[in-house]
């Protein structure tokens, strides 16, 4: 038995302060081959992922609310507590111990990442093309789609040209909106570990 707790605890450990290897064949070592840029938003309790948005729109079905801008970003949450406008315990307690509906917050905006989101910590990364393609199709697979293949708007989004729409996932402890962010950008190649991802800080650590 002692045996058995001591692998248990160095597979946790192992776990719990290890890091994934880049995948090379999408994230190459060289710098000169990763020339997309992507950018590690840190919203304080959450985490949000910015590109150029034609990377993603020509993957997902048009709709009226999705912005037609050169950037987008993307964050995912729990349906309620993502899109109030206070925060409250209760919906926090509902969000983080019941398993419930999620949603895709989407955000248009032409200007720079870093000046558009200038008192934000934000973390640029280089991508290449195929890890940018790759990390774009799993993002576009996190949408639910209704009736005729369209996306589902839920509300106006918590921006100037931002939008919610459904998602497929359900959103539960510790299935957090900044592991979302580590799994996403975990589908590039970049050298990210969702599984202990839990805070913004610790993404935007390991990001680092």
């Amino acid at each position: 038995m002692t045996r058995v707790y001591s692998f248990f605890m160095l597979l946790f450990l192992f776990f719990a302060t290890g890091c994934l290897r880049p995948v090379t064949d999408l994230y190459p070592e060289e710098k000169e081959q990763r020339p997309v840029p992507a950018y590690v938003v840190d919203h304080g309790w959450h985490t949000a992922i910015a590109f150029e948005g034609e990377y993603l729109r020509e993957k997902i079905p048009e709709h009226k609310a999705l912005p037609e801008t050169e950037f987008l970003m993307i964050g995912w949450g729990d349906n309620k507590y993502y899109q109030a406008e206070q925060a409250t315990v209760g919906l926090f307690l509902r969000a983080a111990f019941w398993p419930t509906g999620s949603v895709m917050h989407v955000v248009g905006f032409d200007e720079g990442v870093e000046s558009h989101f200038a008192g934000n910590e934000i973390v640029m990364v280089h991508l290449s093309e195929r890890g940018m393609e790759q990390m774009a199709c799993y993002i576009e697979g996190r949408f639910h789609e209704g009736e005729g293949e369209k996306l589902e708007y839920v509300a106006a989004g918590l921006y100037p040209n931002s939008a919610f729409f459904k998602a497929k996932d359900l959103y539960f402890f510790p299935k957090t909106s900044n592991k979302w962010t580590a799994r996403v950008l975990r589908k590039s190649g970049f050298p990210i570990t969702p599984f202990y991802a839990l805070t913004a800080s610790n993404v935007i650590r390991q990001v680092k």
